[in-house]
């Protein structure tokens, strides 16, 4: 009852009630009647165009723009709104026909809030609406050398791709590099360039224009290029390696065309600062008989990576190998000639009573060989034993005699049998 007359004094407390009053009448001026200003960033603008252009024609220029607004209104309006309280957009209704034009931002509230939208920033956004392009155009260099007096050689890219608007791309000829190349070891060099579009196949020309690129998109905009200093050999001879490493005399093989003009790195030379033959690998030369072969090579495939060819339209070379001369010698050597390496342990090999080798080669080379001047090794290195199986085995066999002469084996391994001790 106490608790009770002291609440009822207190609303019939006059001065009391007084006081409460003003002090809710003030907290309830400051929510509804102080306004604010606010300004909300990074708001995203939409846009599309209208289906009856939609399928032949595309937006480019502001995919990612976006545009701030401030507004104006009460306190407990302003603060409960956020970027999502709006929607900006540019209204596209009327476009019919392709073209580059500014179009006003507009920006309405999704909320029911009694604000004023003051200001956005941009107010207008530039967009380029035409039908999409692609096409590819040649990438011109124009490269100053120091030191001089070296073939220099590059990797740049031969062509561009461009992307855009059908009125912009249709403009673009060439794209264009251009720079001073040094290297002081004379050896080589990787520079960056930007790439500039121009609407003439010469960029040099007094008439060419660089072509605006804001609505362009370019398979790639910067390139690096490595440049390689090479010396500079007017005609070199071809020869022939095998893997053997056995010389074969020139008059054992001809080449169509008899050289090549060849770009080489310093590295290259020998002590006459020469190049002196470029080497064309035949494969074992243990494979051929005593026949005529008849050869057609890529020049890439001949030459090693840092080399070029300067032989214009030589695309391709042709050899012949004419060992139709030769002669044929077959030798019996015993197995015990043999020499046998890394036999895995536990195993043992059938031995034969004899090995026959065929030796190919000039008739003086053969007159003086016989079997105590041939050498043969089986290598088990790489072999996988297994018991009572047949196994490929590396062979080698070497002829200690002088003159032109090699061993003929179809295969660079022979099949023997191994079994377990």
């Amino acid at each position: 009852m106490q608790n009770k007359s002291l609440f009822s004094r207190f609303l019939t407390n006059k001065k009391v009630i007084f006081i409460v009053s003003v002090i809710l009448a003030f907290i309830f001026w400051i929510l509804t009647a102080d306004n604010i200003t606010k300004t909300f960033t990074e708001i995203p603008i939409r846009y599309s165009l209208p289906e009856s252009i939609a399928q032949e024609f595309e937006i480019f220029g502001a995919s990612d723009e976006t545009v701030s607004v401030t507004v104006e209104g009460k306190r407990v309006a302003v603060d409960a709104m956020s970027n999502e309280s709006f929607t900006a957009f540019i209204d596209l209704s009327d476009v019919t026909e392709p073209g580059e034009k500014s179009y006003n931002v507009s920006v309405r509230s999704s909320e029911n809030l009694n604000i004023d939208i003051s200001r956005v920033e941009p107010s207008n956004i530039t967009l380029m609406i035409d039908r999409p392009m692609t096409k590819s155009v040649p990438l011109k260099t124009d490269f100053s050398y120091h030191p001089d007096g070296y073939y220099v050689d590059n990797n740049a890219p031969e062509t561009v791709e461009v992307t855009g608007p059908e009125s912009y791309v249709s403009l673009v000829k060439c794209a264009y590099i251009s720079g001073n190349v040094t290297s002081n070891s004379a050896t080589s060099v990787t520079n960056s360039y930007k790439l500039t579009l121009y609407d003439n196949l010469d960029p040099k020309s007094k008439d060419a224009k660089p072509v605006d690129s804001e609505y362009l998109t370019l398979s790639y905009d910067s390139v690096e290029v490595t440049f390689k200093y090479l010396v500079l050999n007017e005609s070199v001879p071809f020869s022939i390696v095998n893997d053997e490493g056995i010389e074969v005399p020139e008059d054992y093989y001809t080449f169509t065309p008899g050289n090549i003009s060849l770009a080489v790195p310093v590295s290259a030379l020998d002590e006459n600062n020469q190049f002196v033959k470029l080497p064309v690998d035949m494969g074992r030369l243990s494979q051929y008989k005593n026949e005529t072969y008849n050869f057609t090579l890529d020049v890439s495939d001949v030459l090693s990576s840092d080399m070029v060819s300067k032989s214009d339209g030589l695309d391709k070379i042709k050899y012949k190998l004419d060992f139709s001369s030769l002669i044929k010698k077959t030798i019996e050597i015993s197995s015990s000639r043999c020499q046998v390496l890394n036999m895995p342990d536990g195993f043992s090999y059938n031995k034969p009573d004899t090995y026959s080798i065929v030796v190919i080669g000039t008739k003086n080379a053969l007159d003086n060989i016989d079997v105590n001047k041939v050498d043969m090794t089986l290598d088990f290195t790489s072999v996988e034993a297994k018991d009572d199986k047949y196994v490929d085995v590396p062979v080698t066999v070497d002829l200690n005699t002088e003159g032109f002469c090699w061993a003929y084996r179809q295969s660079p391994t022979t099949s023997v049998r191994i079994t377990a001790e």
